[in-house]
């Protein structure tokens, strides 16, 4: 078939002859509105937007860059080098300019450009509708200092089918003398006013971007290594006038981290660095990895750490409760490129390096590969309890660090198929996810879980220190408790004796062990333990004694014609009776620890008193104990749980009876007394005895978990102590907002006395 107006000529395809119809070249058209996707699309937020105008202000050399806010409009104003006419027809109305990538530092102070798009102007878009620009400079094309005047009509461009077809109005004149350099951005037809409101969230995120928290080391990084060259940028805001965060509260809190992690990494080094430095200024660890990344310009990072431990601002010229709240709003590790902070890393809500998201699991293990490679963790530890277990369950958490790492991002390189350093994303939120950014991530995660494991090292040697002078006091204290004791005229000689003897051993053995404060960490764990197997030990001795009075009843039948038989037999029901007492005791006291009670309500306390009392009535009859209960018989207890208020019972007269069966008669005789009262505020319940007492220089032992002055023996029913009773008492009563104590003065003809307070309902 042939065309009309012919072929331009014939070529052959796969051997067969086509004809061409017409040969040529084609251009790319754009619309008006692609600007209108720059602007709008490619940035998101306000607070972006303005950094982008900003960043144009120090590329200027600007000393100053002021942002102010009326009802109608935003203006940008700063005092660097101006735009010329060239510069305006060349770069600015230039998309996409590749001025920058040329030119990486400023023309007269030689900072690095943070620009390298030549689309960031166009963030102006995001913020109005109409643009004017006025920049005053020293034009090298009309030998003079001249002002130029833009406008820019957005909605008008964006309705041009051809962007050459929407023209940009503007004019050079002669600047008046009075007319300073620097550029003047004035944004109107506002996008959405109430977002552009500069409050104090708008102005922190600003300044955070533009002004990373002074007092943190750049490294190479800084601005300017010559000061007196580069006199530096200052930003000044809205309701602010560049006043911003206190630098003096800033460098001074900075100063009294508990921890410093520097991690460096030079310009086409190999060499990765980590230094981790106590506030005391004890290096806790340092190590040097060979590392080939794709960061072109290396890194450098400076982050504190500051974990919720007791004195951390000690001494510190500034109120604690100031500098916590300064650490709650700068918390974060941001990441600073060309000397501004890159937008989300590191501000609220953000977890670009996953701390949060494994703090959140129990079972927890490296996630950089550098840590998994040196530093292996046995499959056994992972997911332990943190006094056993992996130093990642000491990895720090967002709110416990305030640092930034700095960088430089290097613009894709035109013949390079695909970006490998660190490369912003065109939205400005960001960088692009290739081997730059997987290299950041994986420098800087090392960085947090070295942290950890350093974390983890000190505080074990913090509580082997803790423990050698634990267990130093403890041996005065019982050397000063033997001494006591030999002296006290209230005590048998027997009683004397026996426990010089016995304070004696433990003394003994303490020298030999010398880890008690360690052990101490770790007896909540086995009192746990020990709570399981009470229970399976209780269930199982029930069954024991429903299987004797079964026996028993079987041998009351044979009493009257055996007389072997008729003798024991009393024995044998004294001997279940104390088991059934013993089996009942343990029962009780699994109870309390246990929020069984559906309904809680004020407690009848003399049946509870009388309820425990009774239950070691044989014990204490059969061994000549007194025992007074006084109590009104309408007393009603505080609204707990009645296993909670009997588990504390339970233990302290138990402990009474251990005292007082275990000494030998004195002259105030074996008495106990069970008093319970009310008062305006508070329920009180006390336990007194005739025992041995407890000698001052222990008094602050007994209420360590597992820690014991009782010895068993044929003559105590109960056995020895476990010494769980009075550190579990206290945990209950702290529960339920109370407190017990060890009197200091027991009542008048008693020697031990221990009171629990409990609110009132």
């Amino acid at each position: 078939m042939q065309c009309l107006g012919g072929s331009v000529r014939g070529t052959t395809v796969a051997n067969i002859e086509v004809e061409v119809l017409e040969k040529s070249t084609a251009t790319f058209e754009t619309e008006g509105r692609l600007l209108q996707e720059l602007g709008e699309r490619l940035v998101s937020r306000a607070d972006v937007a303005l950094v982008e105008l900003i960043k144009n202000a120090y590329d200027a050399d600007a000393l100053v860059c002021r942002v102010t806010r009326s009802d109608e409009a935003i203006t940008v104003t700063d005092d660097g080098h101006g735009i010329t006419q060239q510069e305006f027809l060349n770069k600015w109305m230039r998309i996409a300019t590749g001025e920058k990538l040329k030119e990486r530092s400023s023309r007269k102070y030689q900072r690095t450009m943070t620009g390298a798009k030549g689309i960031g102007r166009f963030a102006v878009r995001f913020l109005g509708s109409q643009l004017t620009l006025t920049s005053v400079a020293e034009d090298p094309k009309w030998k003079c200092r001249t002002k130029l005047t833009a406008i820019f009509d957005w909605p008008k461009i964006d309705r041009a089918t051809d962007l050459r077809q929407a023209p940009v109005p503007y004019e050079v004149a002669v600047a008046a003398k009075e007319d300073s350099l620097g550029t003047t951005l004035t944004i109107s037809s506002l996008r959405d006013p109430e977002s552009m409101d500069f409050g104090k969230r708008l102005r922190n995120e600003v300044l955070g971007i533009v002004s990373p928290i002074s007092g943190l080391d750049p490294g190479p990084f800084r601005r300017s290594e010559d000061p007196t060259h580069d006199p530096g940028f200052k930003l000044e805001l809205p309701a602010d006038e560049g006043g911003g965060t206190d630098l003096n509260l800033a460098e001074t809190v900075l100063a009294h981290c508990y921890a410093r992690l520097v991690i460096d990494q030079r310009q086409h080094d190999s060499k990765l660095v980590y230094t981790i430095t106590h506030k005391a200024g004890r290096q806790l660890l340092k190590r040097t990895f060979t590392y080939n990344s794709h960061l072109s310009r290396g890194l450098h990072a400076d982050i504190r750490f500051f974990p919720r431990r007791r004195d951390m601002f000690r001494g510190i010229e500034v109120r604690g409760w100031d500098a916590w709240q300064w650490v709650k709003d700068s918390c974060g590790v941001g990441v600073v490129d060309h000397g501004f902070r890159v937008h989300p890393y590191g501000f609220e809500d953000d977890d670009w390096l996953n701390l949060e998201i494994d703090r959140a699991h129990h079972e927890r293990g490296w996630r950089s590969g550098l840590m998994k490679k040196y530093y292996p963790l046995p499959k056994e530890v992972i997911g332990t309890t943190r006094e056993k277990g992996s130093p990642m369950l000491y990895l720090p958490s967002f709110h416990q660090l305030v640092g930034a790492v700095f960088v430089e991002s290097v613009p894709e390189a035109k013949e390079a198929k695909r970006p490998v350093d660190l490369t912003p994303a065109a939205d400005r939120e960001g960088y692009i996810v290739n081997e730059g950014y997987r290299d950041l991530y994986e420098i800087v995660r090392t960085g947090m879980e070295l942290l950890a494991l350093a974390d983890h090292t000190e505080i074990r040697r913090l509580e082997v220190e803790e423990a050698k002078q634990a267990a130093k006091e403890l041996r005065s204290d019982f050397k000063a408790a033997i001494q006591h004791i030999r002296t006290l005229p209230s005590l048998t000689e027997e009683d004397r004796n026996r426990l010089v003897t016995q304070y004696s051993v433990l003394a003994k053995e303490l020298e030999e062990v010398d880890e008690y404060h360690r052990e101490a960490g770790q007896r909540m764990e086995t009192m746990a333990l020990l709570g399981v197997l009470a229970g399976f030990m209780t269930h199982e001795a029930k069954r024991i004694i429903s299987d004797l009075e079964r026996i028993i009843k079987h041998l009351e039948r044979l009493e009257r014609t055996d007389s072997y038989v008729a003798k024991v037999i009393p024995d044998i029901r004294n001997t279940v009776e104390e088991f059934k007492g013993q089996i009942n005791y343990s029962s009780m006291f699994i109870d309390s620890l246990q929020d069984r009670d559906t309904i809680v309500q004020p407690i009848p306390v003399a049946a509870q008193i009388r309820l425990i009392v009774d239950r070691f009535q044989v014990f204490a009859e059969r061994r000549a104990i007194a025992v007074e209960v006084d109590v009104q018989k309408d007393l009603r207890g505080p609204n707990i749980p009645v296993a909670a208020y009997s588990g504390m019972l339970l233990n302290l007269y138990t402990n009474a009876l251990k005292a007082v069966v275990g000494s030998s008669t004195s002259d105030r005789g074996r008495r106990i007394a069970v008093k319970a009262w009310k008062e305006p505020k508070w329920h009180i319940l006390e336990v007194a005895d005739t025992g041995p007492g407890i000698p001052p220089q222990l008094r602050k032992r007994i209420w360590d978990p597992l820690f014991t002055t009782t010895s068993g023996g044929s003559s105590n029913p109960l056995g020895s102590g476990m010494g769980l009773g009075l550190s579990l008492i206290k945990e209950i009563a702290a529960k339920f907002h109370g407190a017990v104590e060890l009197v200091e003065e027991p009542p008048p003809g008693y020697s031990t006395c221990f009171r629990v307070k409990l609110p009132n309902t």
